[in-house]
């Protein structure tokens, strides 16, 4: 028998899945292959998984090809603690300036611009950003631009994961440190989805009955890493270098289901990533058969 290839991203946000597939030792029903988000994407896309979380730009750049997994993602109605705009000014003053994005989430960088350009009513000069850069030009320095512009200090940052949630959690004096989920759902009255989970279309029309058995293994380890959330902010807390009280804190504001408050929120995204040209023209979602998500005729 061949077992689906399925993808997990390697990233505190997903901890709980791989702490409820550990816990309810599920992993042997399944080639388990870990990743950072973009070689995920890119491994389904290739055919080289089956299953896998995909972050949410990328799901709708190539829906036709794809499938959605029923109840499963990761969202925010509100605070999402790890995406973070961290300015030496207000957001409304960036207009003209440079912006940091990391190269590391692409929804995150659309959930930027779509901030940035509409919300605020800005439009800075965004920068992608290799991991590691650090430093931000203040707010008083006004010195002519260098002639080589990327040397220029950035305005502004956009920072994910274990950056953000320190400094969401400790703001650096002096600085505007902006939590873009709570900024989302302030903007648009939708929560916001980051990652789903998806099949390829080709496997899932060969293969329903494994989608609907791996669906459900993930489902179940999910809801059992979320009820075992203090023991694993205890575990991980000391590999993060962060509180316990913290992490625990962080499972239980995201979301990890997908129902119809996350659709509503995923079209409110893909409408926005199409204002902003990150996306092209695209019919909304909507539920269709029993659980199942497809794209609207």
């Amino acid at each position: 028998m061949n077992l689906p290839r399925v993808g997990h991203i390697a990233f505190l946000n997903c901890a709980p899945y791989l702490h409820g597939l550990e816990m309810r030792r599920s992993s042997d029903r399944m080639h388990l292959q870990p990743g950072v988000p973009s070689a995920l994407n890119r491994q389904i896309l290739a055919g080289k998984l089956d299953i896998s979380p995909m972050s949410s730009i990328e799901y709708l750049r190539n829906a036709a090809d794809l499938c959605l997994l029923p109840g499963l993602g990761i969202a925010s109605d509100g605070p999402v603690m790890s995406i973070a705009l961290v300015s030496s000014v207000p957001p409304t003053s960036l207009d003209g300036a440079r912006v940091g994005l990391t190269s590391t989430s692409a929804t995150s960088w659309v959930l930027a611009k779509i901030l940035l350009r509409e919300w605020w009513g800005v439009s800075p000069v965004f920068v992608p950003e290799m991991p590691g850069a650090s430093g931000l030009r203040g707010p008083s320095d006004s010195s002519p631009a260098r002639k080589d512009e990327a040397t220029d200090p950035l305005v502004a940052r956009l920072l994910i994961g274990d950056p953000a949630l320190r400094a969401l959690w400790k703001p650096e004096p002096g600085t505007w440190t902006i939590d873009l989920g709570q900024e989302w759902t302030r903007y648009t009255g939708h929560c916001m989805v980051y990652a789903v989970w998806a099949a390829r279309r080709a496997y899932a029309e060969r293969h329903p009955e494994t989608v609907v058995e791996v669906t459900s293994i993930l489902t179940q380890a999910r809801d059992a890493g979320l009820r075992d959330a203090p023991a694993l902010a205890r575990r991980l807390a000391p590999l993060e270098n962060l509180p316990a009280s913290l992490l625990e804190r962080y499972f239980s504001t995201l979301h990890y289901g997908f129902g119809p408050r996350e659709l509503d929120g995923l079209n409110a995204f893909a409408d926005g990533a199409v204002r902003v040209g990150d996306l092209q023209s695209f019919p909304r979602l909507a539920w269709t058969a029993p659980g199942a998500v497809a794209t609207a005729a």
